[in-house]
C-alpha cells in the first residue's frame, strides 16, 4: 500500500510556496488598502521560517553583501527613534520601514529557483495591465457620470484601487521594463502572438503611464528606452533600426500629447522656477487655469528643498530623528514665512533629504549604498533589467520620499530583491539576464 502512495519532497512543497508567497505578494500590491499585501509578507516569511536550513541562510546572507546597506539603514531608523520627541510617530515611520529588513533577510537569503522568479515578475507586468485596463473602464463610467475629462487623469484613474498616481506610474514604468526586457530577451522563443501581445500590452501601459501624469517616471522610461535602443543599436550594428523605433515611440507620444493636452499643461507649468515663501496660492493642476501666480510641481519642491536644506545644516550628523521629520519642517517652513507648506504638514518630496534630514548626513550615504550597489551588480552580471529598474527608482527618489509610504517601500524592496536573488541564481547557472 505505501509503494502505491507518493508524496512530494519538502523541497518541491516549498518552491512551490515561495513561488505563490512571492506572487500573493506582487499582485497585492495592486489591492486597495495594506491588509493583503501585509497577509502576503506574512505567508512568505512563514515559508522562510518553515523552510529550515538556517545555517545554510547564514552563510547565504554572509556572502550577500548588497543586504548590508539595507540592515544599516533600518538600523539608523531604529536608533533614530529613540531621539526622537514624537516617539509615536517614530515607532509608526519604523513599521513603515520594516521592509528594509524583510525582504533583504528572506530574499537574500532563501534559494528560490530561477524560473519562479521570472514567472512572478512576468505575472506582476500582466496583473498591471489587466488591473490598469479595469481602472480605465471603471473609470469611463465616472467620466461620464460627471462629466468631466479630467477624472482620467493623475490619481483619478486609479481611484478604484486607492493609489495614488506617482507610485502607480512606478508600477506601470516597471511592468513595461518587464515586458521590454521578455520580449528581447526571448524574441527568438516565443510565439508571433506572444510578441504581439506582448508589444500591445506596453503600448497599453505607455497610454496608461501617459494619463496618470506623474512627470519623474515618465521622463525617466523614456530616457532609458531611448539610451537602450541608442547603445543597442551602436552595439549591434543595427542604429537604423533603433532610429525606428526611437521615432515610432515619440510620435505614439506626440499622438498622445494632442489627443490629451491635459499631461502636457503638467509639463507646461513647470516653466517658472522662481517661487516667494509668503504666497499662499494653491498649486497648478491641469483642471484649472495656469498662472505664474500659483505654486508649481518644480517651485513647490525647490522651495521645500530649501527648508530641508536649512534642517540639515541644524542636525547634518544625526538628523531630527526617524519621528520628527514633518514637525521639523514644518518649522523650517514657518521660519521662512513659508505658510503654504506649513498648513500642508509637507514632506521634502525628495528621498534623499528626506532621510538626511531625519537620519543625517550619514544616513545619506548609507541610502546611496543601497542603490548604487545594486547598479554595480546590475553591471557585473550584466542584468539590463536590474539596472534600468534601480535607475527608474532613484530618479524618482528626486521628486518623491519614496521609502515614507508603505506603497513605495514594499515595492521598491521586494521587487530589488526579487531581480538581485534572479540575477545571483543566474550567474551561478552561467545564464546571463541581458
Amino acid at each position: 500500500m505505501k509503494g502505491l502512495l507518493t508524496f512530494p519532497d519538502k523541497e518541491h512543497v516549498i518552491q512551490k510556496a515561495y513561488f505563490f508567497c512571492l506572487l500573493f505578494v506582487a499582485v497585492s500590491l495592486f489591492s486597495p488598502g495594506r491588509d493583503l499585501t501585509n497577509l502576503a509578507v506574512i505567508l512568505l516569511a512563514s515559508v522562510w521560517v518553515f523552510e529550515g536550513k538556517f545555517s545554510e541562510k547564514y552563510h547565504r546572507l554572509r556572502a550577500n553583501l548588497v543586504t548590508i546597506p539595507f540592515f544599516i539603514l533600518f538600523l539608523l531608523y531604529l536608533i533614530g527613534v529613540f531621539y526622537t520627541e514624537d516617539i509615536r510617530a517614530g515607532f509608526k515611520s519604523l513599521e513603515t520601514k520594516a521592509p528594509l529588513l524583510v525582504f533583504p533577510l528572506v530574499l537574500g537569503s532563501a534559494s528560490i529557483k530561477i524560473e519562479n522568479l521570472k514567472k512572478v515578475l512576468l505575472y506582476f507586468a500582466i496583473a498591471c495591465v489587466l488591473c490598469s485596463l479595469v481602472a480605465l473602464i471603471y473609470q469611463s463610467f465616472v467620466v461620464l457620470k460627471k462629466n468631466d475629462f479630467n477624472y482620467f487623469f493623475s490619481d483619478g484613474l486609479v481611484s478604484i484601487m486607492q493609489k495614488r498616481a506617482v507610485y502607480y506610474a512606478i508600477y506601470v514604468a516597471t511592468s513595461i521594463l518587464i515586458l521590454v526586457n521578455y520580449l528581447f530577451s526571448s524574441f527568438k522563443g516565443i510565439a508571433t502572438k506572444q510578441k504581439v501581445l506582448t508589444v500591445a500590452g506596453i503600448v497599453f501601459l505607455l497610454l496608461i503611464l501617459f494619463l496618470l501624469a506623474t512627470r519623474a517616471s515618465l521622463i525617466a522610461l523614456l530616457l532609458i528606452l531611448i539610451i537602450t535602443l541608442v547603445a543597442a543599436g551602436i552595439r549591434y550594428g543595427k542604429l537604423k533600426y533603433s532610429v525606428i523605433l526611437i521615432a515610432l515611440l515619440f510620435a505614439f507620444i506626440a499622438t498622445l500629447s494632442v489627443v490629451f493636452p491635459q499631461t502636457i499643461a503638467r509639463f507646461k507649468s513647470l516653466h517658472n522656477v522662481t517661487y516667494d515663501f509668503s504666497n499662499t496660492e494653491e498649486v497648478y493642476h491641469f483642471s484649472g487655469a495656469d498662472s505664474d501666480t500659483k505654486w508649481n510641481g518644480l517651485n513647490l519642491r525647490l522651495a521645500k528643498w530649501v527648508c530641508a536644506f536649512d534642517l540639515i545644516k541644524e542636525h547634518p550628523l544625526f538628523g531630527v530623528g526617524t519621528g520628527d521629520v514633518k514637525n521639523e519642517m514644518v518649522e523650517a517652513y514657518k521660519r521662512r514665512n513659508f505658510t503654504y507648506a506649513a498648513q500642508h504638514r509637507f514632506d521634502p518630496h525628495n528621498q534623499y533629504l528626506s532621510t538626511t534630514v531625519g537620519l543625517g548626513i550619514p544616513a545619506l550615504f548609507i541610502l546611496l549604498a543601497c542603490f548604487l550597489y545594486p547598479l554595480y551588480l546590475a553591471k557585473q552580471r550584466k542584468s539590463w533589467l536590474l539596472a534600468s529598474f534601480t535607475l527608474l527608482i532613484m530618479f524618482c527618489a528626486l521628486t518623491e520620499s519614496l521609502l515614507g509610504s508603505a506603497q513605495g517601500i514594499i515595492f521598491i524592496c521586494f521587487f530589488l530583491f526579487l531581480l538581485l536573488q534572479s540575477t545571483a541564481t543566474e550567474k551561478i547557472l552561467n545564464n546571463s539576464n541581458f
